[in-house]
């Protein structure tokens, strides 16, 4: 999605929002980068593009973009929270490594749902279960540390 500063107030405003300053900052870097930052490192983003925000507004303005559905909120492999601003339901590809996240989607049905094999006693209680949201993390290594990695073992070869 285009991510122009007149597109990022129709969709504040579309929210019931005021399109402040801050809350354009946020998308603006959001969009334009695709990353799942944590607030330090949103901050820390903010303030190399020329755009600093203090804590407590960054933390206000993450707030209210998460009630009002313009981003989710999730805790990261790392166990942090994490911002996204792809809202649609989708799962996250992670490095290892780098811990560099990645959204993507997973084609074909899924499986009903079991118990592993040292709890099979508990497949009632499994499928009793009413599931809503899920929430896959696939771990691997991205091409940049990939890459680096066959740098470092061709070095030392």
């Amino acid at each position: 999605m285009a991510c122009n500063r007149e597109q990022l107030t129709q969709l504040i405003e579309q929210r019931h929002l005021r399109a402040t300053e801050a809350r354009c900052r946020i998308l603006e870097l959001l969009h334009e980068t695709h990353e799942h930052y944590t607030p330090e490192e949103m901050l820390e983003a903010l303030r190399e593009r020329g755009k600093p925000l203090s804590i407590a507004t960054l933390y206000q303005n993450l707030a209210k973009l998460a009630e009002a559905g313009l981003i989710s909120r999730f805790v990261g492999p790392d166990g942090h929270t994490r911002y996204d601003v792809n809202t649609e339901p989708h799962h996250h590809l992670v490095c290892k490594i780098c811990g560099r996240m990645v959204d993507v989607g997973v084609e074909g049905p899924l499986e009903r749902l079991r118990p592993t094999a040292l709890f099979e006693e508990e497949e009632d209680e499994v499928a009793a279960w009413s599931v809503g949201d899920v929430h896959l993390e696939f771990h691997g290594v991205c091409p940049a540390c990939r890459a680096k990695m066959a740098h470092e073992e061709k070095r030392t070869a």
